[in-house]
């Protein structure tokens, strides 16, 4: 696959976007276990959320709404991802603005105001929006948004009508299938979302055509509600 530098910020801003207000349609779920934190500090929205059970359709602007009241406060979270077959790996600190993102194909580390990023052979860099590089252009610009990609801030602007499909387990606990449209910059995007009881997203599958090209991102996290180590690296 051509990655240009319009491609790769949209691929890296997606994969952390969704790891936020994620909902996935893998089959087998992750075998870590959340800490005791991770599943007694969310805390579901107790009025004016939908119902979740199979079958039932939900309001996405509602849902997103409790998912983002849920995800208020994470102290940080971990996940892997991929996009069109690249894995990767992110952590994020929301109150830090912190994310790192790590794949073969490019990398970013962004705190608070301060941005570093590399290719896949390269070497890390202060980040540089101008740079000739395609790559190192499109990861300084999602690493110069990285504030926008606050993940209840993402599924808080969730519209249209949903489905909860089925149900599922991951990270020890039960999950419901939520499926639909929403539009990302002008393009339809198809997500399958993996919520919790308390509307916590867990996992996600989203599936657009961009430039003629079907892409698919699928998420999940690994690791929730627990402060990630994210460190300069120059």
């Amino acid at each position: 696959m051509r990655v240009n530098k319009w491609g790769v910020g949209v691929i890296l801003a997606a994969s952390v976007l969704l790891t936020g207000c994620a909902g996935g349609a893998s089959d087998k779920p992750t075998e870590s276990k959340p800490s005791g934190a991770a599943s007694q500090e969310a805390e579901a929205p107790t009025s004016d959320c939908p119902e979740l059970k199979d079958g039932a359709t939900v309001d996405g602007a509602a849902l997103g709404t409790c998912i983002a009241d849920a995800m208020e406060g994470v102290a940080g979270y971990a996940a892997k991802t991929s996009v069109m077959g690249m894995e990767s790996t992110a952590k994020f600190n929301p109150s830090e603005k912190a994310i790192e993102s790590i794949s073969p194909a490019g990398s970013l580390i962004a705190i608070g105001d301060e941005a570093w990023v590399k290719s896949g052979s390269g070497d890390w860099q202060v980040a540089d929006t101008s740079s000739s590089d395609p790559i190192i252009a499109g990861l300084s610009t999602t690493a110069a948004n990285v504030a926008t990609l606050d993940p209840a801030a993402a599924a808080a602007a969730l519209s249209g009508e949903f489905t909860v499909t089925g149900t599922g387990e991951r990270l020890g606990q039960e999950v419901f299938l939520v499926s639909g449209s929403v539009e990302q910059s002008g393009t339809a995007v198809d997500v399958v979302f993996e919520v919790t009881k308390d509307y916590v997203s867990l996992a996600s599958s989203s599936t657009a055509s961009v430039e003629g090209q079907s892409v698919e991102v699928t998420m999940e996290i690994t690791e929730w509600d627990v402060k990630q180590e994210i460190v300069a690296p120059l």
